[in-house]
């Protein structure tokens, strides 16, 4: 594919992207985005076989940045940096999801509906991240009977926070976003840092 190729493939997903940030994604359609990118719904066919081709491209890319957080999970976490290490490790997890919110969400419900393509992709581009936190509980907590379904179930929470509707979640409370994931980077440290897990 050639430059004006990869150009107009990525100008119809950033109009697909644009076009569900208000609306369901089940609504849209070929026309409306191949309108939106200026071009025609044969050169939409060209580089995507339908809405559903596109939006998991766009969920694909988006995985790019979710990966870079596993630097972090490969240096070493120990007694005197934990704090820090939490910290880094959340904020950069909820700045990825604050940047492709659309895209994550899209993944993650269409996984939830039992779409294989979209539920096989979360598998494989959270792998090696709940992996990687199964490794750090292990090391903190060697008496954890299942140092994986504590990591997993610490990750869901965080993941779910992110991904959240803020607004819906909390109504009139006033609980921030920056106290929730305060409490989320608590917690992280309360299972790194204290007791044993028997």
């Amino acid at each position: 594919m050639g430059r004006k190729g990869l150009a107009m493939r990525k100008r119809i997903m950033e109009k697909a992207l644009e076009l569900i940030r208000d609306a369901s994604y089940k609504d849209l359609t070929v026309a409306d985005v191949a309108y939106e990118a200026g071009t025609s719904t044969a050169t939409f066919y060209v580089y995507f076989a339908d809405i559903e081709d596109v939006l998991f491209a766009c969920v694909e890319e988006a995985d790019q940045d979710l990966s870079s957080i596993m630097n972090l999970l490969n240096r070493e976490w120990t007694l005197e940096n934990m704090h820090s290490m939490v910290s880094e490790f959340v904020d950069s997890y909820m700045s990825i999801w604050e940047k492709h919110a659309v895209e994550l969400r899209i993944r993650n419900q269409e996984a939830d509906q039992g779409n294989i393509r979209f539920l096989q992709f979360r598998l494989d581009s959270t792998k090696d991240l709940i992996e990687g936190l199964e490794r750090k509980v292990a090391e903190a907590q060697p008496h954890a009977k299942n140092p994986l379904s504590l990591a997993l179930v610490l990750f869901t929470a965080m993941e779910r926070l992110a991904g959240a509707n803020f607004r819906a979640m909390t109504g009139p409370a006033r609980i921030t976003r920056k106290k929730l994931t305060d409490a989320i980077k608590e917690l992280w440290a309360m299972l790194l840092l204290k007791g044993p897990c028997e």
